[in-house]
């Protein structure tokens, strides 16, 4: 007999997002007496959809495909039901239901076809009839995501869970009932029942029988699946199903990676089927306990420390994890206590992962506690590391293995704010572990003064000083500033020029130069003491000797604008204790500015020392202390020269002090004076020192010296004649004839300038005489009616004394003071004013009784200001005079323009 195609499924898989794939078709073959056969067909992979249809999955390539494969199964039925429902589907055979799975994996796919994992479900496993009677085989099948359902003969529905393959649920159709409910008769005839699916909804199956159509799908698919998986993982150790695979696609079944991986995806997906955290519970429960028999200690702590302390308690986890370390074993397996006993990676993994949980719920109290304890285990595996047996860790970090290093860097940065620094910086001091360790995760936590001690009270000191100076460096400047000024003196005795740069550089941040001075002024007598064999050592062997570092820091807050005169004053002192001047003089002269020469101010003594004052209190180098400190040491005088040239009017003590360390800029300083009375008196010095120093037998070096002075100061400064009592009473004139000739010319020279300047002393007397006697015969008069030019009152009438020019106009002394007091200096202005009042004073003594005596005094006090009033307002005429020039400027009055017109 010829079979029949009991059922079709396929469809379209794409593989891109821009869609393309492939198309697979499954058929189902079998017949009464026929065997019955699975036929798969799948296309060609394609990269567009357009090219994916029906057909395609029959035509054949190069590439094999549309050639289809086929899987014969045991038995026959006469229609063999092929059921699908997402990736999966079901057979209907005469042993047992055929299922698997459509791969979706392009890469993953045969040649032959598109089918992974089957398998047969035999029908005496789970419906527990024994033989092979066709009364065991269901007379229709359906799918769904996790069971199989079947329908007999008998009406009775039931429900095969697919991870436990066993009937979960069976229930029976009553269809006189329903038929009776539906249509009041036999709406079914003798018509036999089937199982319909809906594609649309995969989850629902539906039993129809006539007209007919009951609902018999569970509310609540998934219900118990999760379950089922687990107790599947558990039963199942083995890595892989015996399967019974789709002919030609054997080499398409899972990859043998082994049993955990296989059984980590069973347990993945378990754990997608569960419902609520409980159910998650329960399988991270069953999970862990797994690979603690497997001996994989710290995976199962993972899944221990996900499980709620109702399920497993954290003490009894714990205890669990532990003390199997200590020697004491613990209800597990033989596997879980060896690798227990070996290491404590599985109790550090439970813990990390319970602070964790702490840490998102902000419990600093179990943050706290748990953070000590792994400390503690952290620790104890790098002594452990170190050396095969517990044991106190070396100062050297080439005897720990890196990787405990970095478990315990990165368990420190990972907790570092949820940690109480001061219990872990006691705990790590207490194994032993390297400042630098402490004071980095202390500087990390913010405890600036706990880093900062941990670092300098190690053993290597010096190393210390540089995490110190690192830790402070990293934090903010308002944080670390007191701790700089407070460990300023250790930094710089272990490590001076580190110490140095890094003030140096928190100075623009705010660093104060004159509270660290103090540390630098008492490293520096250290320094002085450890070189002093007579002083007693006290110092230890890790104190650094650096005579850079402090005048490193020192010129670079002056180069960064620092004006603290105490900071100029200390560098000064120690450029002085140098032995090398260069640095000294190099600082002088850029901030020592140049005196100011006495002849240049006209202000006279007390004006002069009033700028010089101001000038010392401006500048942040106290010259005076400089000069007295440079003197003590009795070295650096030109130094010394510089600082007495800042002084205005210590030019010649300037002088004094160059010509003991160079006469040569002692001349170079003379010749700089502006005065011609100090100039002369600095080159009489010099001649004279010239003259003490140059002694020989016959006094030839004596005159040769001074006669060089006297050609480098010109004839304008000295002659011979003023260096005469500076030469021997034995030189012979032959040595400074030459010098005397030219004075004896300079004078017959001279001699002639002054008669005739006498001459024109004569003629200008003369001249004046002439002048005298004529303006003692010069009158002006004054009319009658004569009015005053500028207020137009007749002058006759006034009360007031009045002021003829020659010019011809007349003036009213009021009106004559009004307009000229403007054009006068203020000192003129004040001199006016003052003889005004004196002028009123005596005249108001003139009238009263006073011996004659007095009254000539009066009158003639009174003529003398007078006179030296007149001098100051009527010197010239106002109206041609040069206040009429000064004024021209100036615009017209509009009470004089209205009065004009």
């Amino acid at each position: 007999m010829i079979g029949g195609v009991g059922g079709i499924a396929g469809g379209q898989d794409n593989v891109g997002k821009e869609g393309g794939g492939y198309v697979v078709v499954l058929a189902s073959f079998g017949g009464i007496h026929k065997h019955t056969r699975l036929h798969s067909f799948r296309s060609e992979p394609s990269s567009s959809n357009k090219e994916l249809t029906l057909r395609s999955a029959f035509l054949r390539t190069a590439q094999g495909a549309g050639k289809g494969s086929f899987v014969e199964l045991p038995g026959s039925v006469e229609f063999p039901d092929l059921r699908s429902c997402n990736n999966a589907f079901a057979m209907r055979t005469e042993t047992g239901i055929y299922y698997g799975t459509i791969e979706r994996m392009a890469s993953a796919v045969s040649i032959g076809g598109g089918v992974v994992d089957a398998g047969m479900l035999v029908y005496d496993s789970i419906l527990g009839n024994g033989g092979r009677g066709g009364s065991c085989v269901p007379s229709s099948i359906g799918v769904t995501p996790h069971h199989f359902i079947t329908l007999n003969l008998g009406n009775e529905v039931r429900f095969i869970n697919k991870e436990a393959r066993k009937v979960i649920q069976k229930e029976r159709v009553d269809w006189l009932s329903v038929s009776q409910s539906a249509s009041g008769g036999d709406a079914h005839g003798g018509e036999a029942a089937e199982l319909l699916m809906d594609i649309r909804r995969p989850d629902q199956i539906w039993l129809r029988k006539g007209r007919s159509l009951v609902h018999i799908s569970s509310s609540c698919e998934g219900r118990d699946i999760w379950k089922y998986t687990l107790a599947r993982c558990i039963d199942d150790t083995s890595p892989h199903h015996t399967h019974l695979h789709h002919g030609t696609t054997s080499d398409n079944s899972m990859p043998q990676k082994g049993e955990e991986k296989h059984i980590e995806s069973q347990f993945e997906y378990a754990k997608s089927l569960c419902t609520n955290p409980s159910q998650k519970a329960t399988l991270n429960v069953a999970r862990a306990e797994y690979y603690l028999s497997k001996g994989r200690t710290e995976l199962a702590a993972k899944y221990l420390a996900q499980c709620p302390s109702s399920i497993m308690p954290f003490a009894d986890t714990s205890a669990r994890l532990a003390l199997p370390m200590l020697g004491m074993e613990e209800g597990n397996s033989i596997k879980a206590n060896e690798s227990l006993a070996n290491s404590n990676m599985a109790l550090i993994t439970f813990l990390t992962d319970k602070m964790k949980s702490a840490k998102l719920k902000n419990d600093t109290v179990i943050c706290t506690m748990l953070g000590s304890w792994l400390a503690e285990l952290h620790l104890h595996e790098r002594e452990r590391d170190g050396s095969g047996k517990p044991v106190y860790l070396r100062r050297n970090h080439r005897h720990v293995p890196p990787v405990s290093h970095a478990l315990l860097h990165q368990f420190l940065s990972s907790f570092v704010k949820d940690m109480d620094p001061k219990v872990i910086v006691n705990i790590l001091s207490s194994h032993d572990i390297s400042a630098g360790e402490c004071a980095g995760f202390s500087a990390a936590a913010g405890d600036i003064n706990a880093a900062v001690n941990a670092a300098l009270f190690g053993e290597d000191e010096k190393a210390g000083a540089l995490d110190a100076l690192r830790v402070l460096n990293d934090s903010a400047i308002e944080n670390a500033e007191p701790y700089y000024y407070k460990h300023a003196l250790v930094l710089l005795s272990r490590a001076p020029m580190a110490a140095a740069k890094s003030f140096l550089a928190r100075y623009p941040e705010g660093l104060s130069e004159t509270k660290l001075l103090p540390a630098f002024m008492q490293y520096e007598r250290q320094r002085a003491e450890t070189k002093n064999p007579l002083v007693e050592q006290k110092y230890n062997s890790a104190f650094v000797d650096d005579e850079n570092a402090s005048v490193k820091y020192l010129e670079g807050v002056i180069a960064q604008g620092s004006r603290s005169r105490a900071v100029f004053n200390y560098l000064t002192s120690l450029y002085a204790a140098m032995n090398d001047e260069g640095p000294l003089f190099r600082f002088l002269s850029t901030h020592v500015p140049p005196s100011v020469s006495s002849s240049s101010n006209s202000g006279g003594i007390s004006e002069l020392m009033l700028k010089q004052a101001r000038e010392e209190m401006s500048s942040p180098l106290d010259k005076s202390h400089a000069l007295r400190t440079i003197l003590r040491t009795g070295r650096h005088f030109r130094s010394a020269v510089k600082l007495y040239m800042g002084f205005t009017g210590m030019r010649q003590q300037a002088v004094e002090l160059a010509l003991k360390v160079d006469p040569s800029l002692a001349r170079e300083l003379a010749r700089k004076s502006d005065d011609k009375d100090e100039k002369k008196r600095l080159w009489l010095m010099i001649a004279r020192n010239a003259a003490a120093h140059g002694a020989s037998r016959d006094g030839k070096d004596i005159v040769a010296r001074v006669v060089a002075v006297l050609k480098d100061c010109g004839p304008d400064v000295l002659s011979i004649e003023d260096v005469l009592p500076f030469l021997p009473d034995f030189a012979q004139i032959d040595q400074f004839k030459d010098e005397i000739c030219d004075a004896l010319a300079s004078y017959s020279s001279k001699i002639e300038h002054y008669i005739k300047e006498m001459n024109e002393c004569d003629q200008t007397c003369d001249t004046l005489r002439d002048e005298l006697s004529r303006l003692r015969s010069v009158g002006v008069q004054v009319r009658t009616n004569a009015r005053c030019a500028f207020t137009n009152k007749y002058v006759m009438e006034s009360d007031e004394p009045f002021y003829a020019f020659p010019s011809g106009y007349v003036v009213l002394e009021k009106a004559l003071k009004r307009e000229v007091l403007p054009h006068l200096n203020e000192k003129q202005r004040d001199r006016v004013k003052f003889i005004d009042e004196e002028l009123a004073r005596l005249r108001r003594l003139r009238a009263t009784s006073r011996a004659p005596l007095e009254k000539a005094k009066d009158d003639f006090e009174m003529d003398e200001l007078q006179n030296e009033l007149d001098g100051l307002i009527a010197a010239e005429c106002p109206l041609t005079g040069s206040v009429m020039v000064d004024s021209i400027t100036q615009g017209f009055d509009d009470d004089d323009f209205e009065d004009t017109f």
